[in-house]
């Protein structure tokens, strides 16, 4: 992608240029075909993830760890529902193309809800997430990709790439150099490392992501989800990234 210095028209074309029609590093071809296919990959129109999550706060090792069952979906263009039960209640999370809420629920009454709009910075974060998830290191929508060129990892050669979504919205992506696999990803004050393998109509997919996240108090909080099945393309339910009915006609302004 052009530099800051260079003529504004430059830029202007970069941000027009469709998704993933812009030359991308070396590394990343190596990265998407160790995932899979190019033509299987451009073929997933949504991914669903079942499976368990489990947050520690390293400051308190002595508490037991929070666990939730977890269902998450991607779905393109841009949609995403996000369901994360825990024992006395549920959150679902759900983006549709510019909105996104989260609807909190009593487990052991359902009439107890409350429905949350999220603010547009959340917004962002979670369509920076969702494309991250679908189009497999593509060009992000009105964003660029950067080689940051050599760094090692854990004693691993690697290569840095920035995908930037916007201001302060960027995945930064360390590849293996000699097979493409990624090895850490780093959002900020998060950090991403992905293990296991489960292979989906020949796309790999990893069987466990593990976040730390250091808050601004430097307290580390460590959230890990296992998956147990992963499936592509299936029949979504119509209205399943609708607002719940119970809440549309409580919600300002909608």
């Amino acid at each position: 992608m052009p530099k800051a210095s260079v003529t504004v028209l430059f830029c202007s074309l970069a941000l027009l240029a469709p998704a993933g029609l812009l030359a991308e590093p070396a590394v990343v071809s190596l990265a998407r075909a160790y995932l899979g296919p190019q033509s299987t990959l451009d073929g997933v129109q949504s991914i669903h993830f079942v499976g368990t999550l489990e947050r520690r706060d390293l400051d308190h090792a002595d508490k037991a760890p929070v666990t939730a069952s977890l269902d998450m979906i991607f779905a393109k263009p841009l949609r995403q529902r996000l369901v994360d039960r825990e024992e006395k209640a549920t959150r679902t999370t759900v983006l549709d193309g510019y909105d996104a809420w989260d609807y909190d629920q009593s487990n052991a009454d359902p009439s107890k809800h409350r429905l949350t709009w999220l603010t547009v910075d959340d917004v962002r974060t979670i369509r920076a997430n969702t494309w991250e998830n679908l189009y497999y290191y593509l060009v992000p929508e009105g964003g660029s990709v950067d080689d940051k060129g050599p760094a090692t990892i854990e004693g691993i050669a690697c290569e840095r790439v920035d995908f930037t979504h916007g201001p302060g919205n960027v995945y930064e992506r360390y590849f293996d150099r000699d097979t493409g696999r990624l090895v850490l990803t780093v959002r900020g004050m998060e950090s991403i490392r992905e293990s296991g393998e489960i292979r989906v109509n020949g796309v790999r997919f990893p069987k466990t992501i593990v976040s730390t996240t250091t808050t601004p108090s430097g307290k580390k909080l460590v959230a890990t989800a296992t998956f147990d099945t992963i499936v592509l393309n299936e029949p979504l339910a119509p209205g399943l990234f609708a607002v719940p009915v119970s809440s549309a006609a409580s919600v300002p302004g909608k």
